[in-house]
């Protein structure tokens, strides 16, 4: 008889006559967390193989293979970023969430490529959220996944009004993909910021958008102007520090 843990290929065999049930196959020693597994039943001439039960340790559970496993929540400001294991077959993904642990009251539809990156918007801040998913295979749904939470807060991704400085200022030059040049006359601490987000999100961390404060670059009766650039826009950037 072969066994397949996690693409992992063992094998047991079992000779002569049982009249009453037997262990036939153990394997201890696996680090919690999900595991695939399959067994696979040759033919046999004169004879057959019959599996009553497959028994698990009291903190796990049987789930079906298609069910999506492993869903982590990231908070943002005024939203939720969801990743989880992909689905082979899936067609779609539903996600459902709620303010309450267990009770989900909204749902929001994700497709079949969204599993490794897929934002909640439109959430607020200081409430928390719990999440789960479940996968769409042959038309059918799926068990949900695990429950995730998280509590947006403000401020994720975008930089808030500085304090004001006294020197140690500098020119940001951003050039884009497309061949346009923005230029902000900021603090350094402003333009540290920015860097931090910049290497964070190369690093695959962070979200995609950073807002730039335009300070006194303001036209109309505006309280503040903020210039959103997305990370995979930007072809390079420059920083020029003022003289001391």
């Amino acid at each position: 008889m072969q066994i397949t843990i996690d693409n992992i290929d063992e094998v047991f065999s079992q000779n002569g006559t049982l009249l009453r049930q037997n262990l036939s196959y153990e394997k201890t020693g696996l680090p919690e967390g999900r595991h695939n597994v399959t067994i696979t039943v040759p033919q046999l001439t004169g004879g057959h193989y019959d599996l009553d039960a497959i028994d698990i340790d009291k903190n796990g559970k049987l789930v079906d293979v298609n069910t999506a496993a492993n869903l982590t929540a990231k908070a943002g400001d005024g939203k939720v970023t969801l990743k989880w294991d992909q689905i082979e077959n899936a067609e779609s993904y539903t996600v459902k969430y709620g303010t309450e642990s267990g009770k989900y009251t909204e749902t929001a539809t994700a497709t079949k490529d969204a599993y490794g990156n897929f934002i909640i918007p439109s959430l607020t801040n200081g409430t928390k959220y719990y999440f789960v998913v479940s996968a769409k295979v042959n038309g059918v749904d799926s068990e949900y996944s695990n429950e995730a939470s998280a509590t947006p807060l403000g401020g994720g991704g975008s930089q808030p009004d500085p304090e004001p400085t006294t020197g140690d200022r500098a020119i940001l030059v951003v050039t884009m993909t497309t061949g346009l040049e923005k230029e902000f006359d900021l603090s350094m601490k402003e333009v540290n910021d920015f860097i931090s987000w910049y290497e964070s999100k190369q690093a695959g961390s962070g979200s995609a958008s950073y807002a730039i404060n335009k300070h006194d670059n303001n036209k109309g009766p505006f309280s503040s102007r903020k210039d959103y650039v997305l990370f995979d826009r930007i072809l390079t950037f420059e920083v020029s520090e003022y003289s001391k």
